[in-house]
């Protein structure tokens, strides 16, 4: 009897753990090999589990964090995320623990405030980025652009902490600033028709954040009475996210009342003259400008991947805003954009391969991997 028992007892555990063990299938759209692949889908593929990260494992035997975020705000997982390497078939099963928390590297990184009082950052462990909103310096025009901290291959990891006490302008092993702002639209600044966000009184804004790694990290901007000429009023709630192993910002901006006509939206990136590569391709969903910029150490490469749909016409910035600008329909929807941050020594493209990069990036935007049970 005793005996019986306890095999009983063997077999409720084993029960039970094999419970907290969720079996997933993630594949590429079209079947081949994607290193890196982001995976992202609802959390109740996990169960009702809590917010966090939790150990993964895939058939080829990789360690992998499988992360849930509450992205609303309600103390409930909405959205999970991954990042893995899909094999040759595009496809693989990943089985997650949802009894075991991830102990692992983090490679994602948000916070509200760095070096300087609301000067927000986002971090991953391949690039760093900064975004000038109600902290500008020297001046300059806070208008949600974003400014860039580049990573030599030996370093790809957090960094943060590390450039806290170092002069980035300078060379250093930690990462290099490698983006002149001023009052450009930088990286990613959104416009509508000629009037900035956050710029003067124009508009007042709040951050937060909204996930902070290990696989993903994100701030949510709101941006509250925005006005543009010649005569309307927004408001604009942003999200922006980074990933695990990757150098892009995924940005989606919701603004209200839609604007349209002359007054579009529209995203920048700065001009670099003379550029060594150049790409705008409304069909492909692509902006793309590298080159020298003077005092920064190697080439800089500004891109912008948008879904061809939304595109409503090319424009340039002139004066201080100084950019190639993007214009999209704004409305049904939040408008989704992957702003895209590359330097010649950082081990992801040089000037040769920035086209091809972003063109892979374009055919991500286009067809994420897939998550399912």
């Amino acid at each position: 009897m005793t005996r019986a028992l306890l095999g009983l007892g063997c077999l409720v555990a084993v029960t039970a753990a094999a419970a907290e063990t969720v079996t997933l299938t993630v594949g590429s759209p079209d079947g081949g090999a994607r290193a890196n692949a982001i995976c992202i889908g609802p959390a109740s593929l996990l169960g009702d589990v809590a917010p966090g990260a939790y150990e993964g494992a895939t058939r080829e035997g990789a360690r992998v964090p499988v992360q849930a975020d509450d992205l609303d705000g309600d103390g409930a997982a909405d959205e999970l995320v991954t990042v893995l390497d899909l094999p040759a078939n595009g496809q693989t099963a990943l089985w997650v623990d949802t009894a075991r928390p991830w102990t692992g590297e983090d490679f994602a990184d948000a916070r509200t405030s760095w070096r300087y009082e609301n000067y927000a950052v986002l971090d991953t462990d391949r690039m760093g980025f900064g975004l000038y909103g109600t902290y500008a310096p020297l001046h300059f025009i806070g208008g949600l652009q974003w400014d860039i901290y580049a990573k030599r291959p030996d370093a790809w990891r957090l960094s943060l902490d590390e450039l806290e006490n170092i002069d980035y302008h300078s060379d250093n092993p930690v990462a290099v600033d490698v983006l002149l702002v001023g009052n450009s639209l930088a990286l990613g600044g959104p416009m509508i028709g000629e009037s900035r966000p956050i710029a003067g009184d124009n508009a007042t804004h709040a951050c937060r954040v909204l996930c902070d790694g290990p696989v993903r990290a994100g701030l949510e901007v709101t941006v509250s009475d925005w006005q543009a000429p010649p005569g309307g009023v927004h408001d604009m709630t942003i999200r922006y996210l980074v990933y695990a192993h990757h150098d892009f910002i995924d940005a989606r901006f919701q603004v209200t009342p839609a604007p349209s006509g002359d007054a579009a939206f529209g995203l920048g990136v700065r001009r670099i003259p003379p550029p060594d590569e150049f790409l705008a391709s409304a069909e492909e969903g692509i902006l793309g400008v590298m080159g020298q910029q003077e005092g920064i150490i190697g080439r800089t490469g500004l891109g912008l991947v948008f879904a061809p749909e939304r595109f409503l016409r090319w424009d340039v910035a002139t004066g201080d805003d100084d950019a190639y600008v993007v214009r999209l329909k704004a409305g049904d929807g939040p408008c989704r954009a992957w702003l895209v941050g590359v330097w010649e020594h950082g081990g992801i493209a040089t000037a040769e391969t920035f086209a091809d990069h972003l063109r892979d990036l374009a055919a991500r935007f286009a067809a994420p991997a897939t998550i399912g049970r």
